[in-house]
């Protein structure tokens, strides 16, 4: 029996060097095309596997994904929430025009047509106020969001927009009007900047597009919101007519400034700045004591030095104007700066903006 019993272990002892065998020959026989192709072809797996799901395959992964990062995903829809004054503030612009006693207050009579209107000059300026702040707040979201952080940027935002709201309720004079408008420009441009950026780039990748399109949805409920607000305070008479709609610009920050205290900062900007101690303090209180949270350590890594190393590669810094403007990624920069700005060479904005003025 002994000798049975070694004869069987000797045979598979043999079988599976044998194997193994094969296996490094074959493996040192690959070039590195052969390589490219294996890799091709599992890559075209996993694509098939994905795209042959059908949509109640879809919909319950992403429910499975969302349920295993519940966490993440309700500081995901806290974080968003800034966003809604984009839509919100756009959408109020028009329909305050076309408030008859917005017109009275800030208006002049005219005669012929008895009744008040707001010069042309303040009406453009009214309009394009809020637009001009928000360049500003982008272009200042993109230069101090890795030097100051995101948590801090959004405490800019926040403080800028109770501050520009309250004086726009209480604004007694179209310059003093405009000057709120703008700096509440300002402040929607740091809250239509940060937000996303936070949610992009600490979502997992299986929500990270999910994560991404909450920003349009956003949007478009804050314009869905003025639509309703307008219409609400058009049943009253008075000043507070409007001022009742521009008092929805301040509610929404205060509701965020109370969460503000408790929001963990941005991880992967932790991991810039090479705290990587705090970065893990921050996953813990943003995805949980459940989560593996070392896996995601990781991860920010290999992310962080992929990036890092395709600017070395491209000889610019990965946050660079002149990186976005350069030969490899122009192409890039266009197409993304046309798919936002198609809608605004449409007409749409004139449309949104003074369609209800013209209603009237």
């Amino acid at each position: 029996m002994a000798s049975r019993k070694y004869s069987i272990d000797a045979a598979v002892s043999a079988q599976m060097s044998e194997k193994s065998g094969s296996v490094h020959m074959e493996s040192a026989s690959r070039t590195p095309s052969d390589e490219v192709e294996v890799r091709r072809a599992s890559i075209k797996e996993e694509v098939r596997q994905v795209t042959d799901l059908t949509a109640k395959e879809q919909y319950s992964k992403l429910g499975a994904a969302i349920k295993a990062d519940k966490r993440f995903c309700l500081w995901t829809l806290y974080t968003m929430l800034l966003v809604f004054g984009w839509g919100y503030d756009n959408g109020l612009s028009g329909v305050a025009i076309a408030f008859p006693a917005f017109r009275e207050y800030y208006g002049h009579y005219y005669a012929q047509g008895d009744q008040f209107v707001i010069p042309a000059l303040w009406q453009s300026l009214w309009n394009a106020a809020s637009t001009i702040g928000q360049v500003f707040g982008g272009y200042a979201a993109g230069q101090f969001a890795d030097i100051l952080g995101r948590k801090l940027l959004l405490y800019t935002a926040v403080t800028l927009s109770l501050a520009s709201s309250f004086a726009l309720v209480f604004a007694p004079s179209l310059p003093v009007l405009f000057l709120s408008k703008l700096l509440l420009g300002l402040s929607i441009g740091l809250s239509t900047a940060i937000p996303p950026l936070y949610v992009t780039e600490n979502a997992p990748a299986n929500l990270r597009s999910t994560a991404s399109s909450l920003t349009n949805v956003t949007i478009v409920l804050g314009f869905f919101v003025s639509s309703l607000t307008g219409y609400g305070a058009s049943k009253i008479d008075g000043p507070w007519s409007y001022k009742l709609a521009f008092c929805m610009t301040f509610l929404v920050p205060a509701i965020y400034a109370c969460g503000l205290p408790f929001f963990p900062e941005s991880p992967v900007w932790y991991m810039k700045k090479g705290r990587e101690e705090d970065a893990r303090r921050s996953c813990l209180r943003l995805f949980g004591r459940d989560s593996d949270i070392d896996g995601r350590i990781e991860m920010m890594k290999l992310e962080l030095k992929k990036g890092e190393d395709s600017a070395h590669d491209a000889k610019f810094s990965q946050t660079s104007w002149r990186a976005i403007f350069s030969k490899e990624h122009r192409a890039r920069t266009f197409v993304a700066v046309l798919g936002l700005q198609s809608q605004n060479f449409s007409g749409g904005y004139f449309a949104n903006t003074y369609q209800t003025y013209y209603f009237e």
